[in-house]
């Protein structure tokens, strides 16, 4: 007998979405932006925090995610076999 597990498809929401009631979309994602931009992260490094990086639950319901030289707060909504990443913000170690 084999044992797997199906990995949910993951995608990165930095970029500015008409996100149903989330009125502070515009400026979380400038702010994410511009924290990405400052630390030189990408796509990739998020993907990657969100993928390996050890996590703590904060109490509002955000998952805080450490990786190499960083740590991402972000908030995680599944939606059928997609995992929808909001980052919050991105903090260096």
């Amino acid at each position: 007998m084999y044992l797997y597990t199906i990995m949910a498809d993951i995608r990165i929401n930095v970029a500015f979405r008409n996100v149903k009631d989330r009125k502070d979309s515009m400026i979380r994602s400038d702010h994410v932006m511009g924290r990405m931009a400052q630390r030189g992260i990408g796509r990739e490094q998020i993907m990657d925090a969100v993928k390996k990086g050890a996590k703590r639950l904060r109490k509002d319901g955000s998952i805080i995610a450490e990786y190499r030289w960083f740590r991402i707060v972000y908030r995680e909504f599944r939606m059928e076999n997609i995992r929808k990443i909001y980052p919050i913000t991105v903090i260096e170690v």
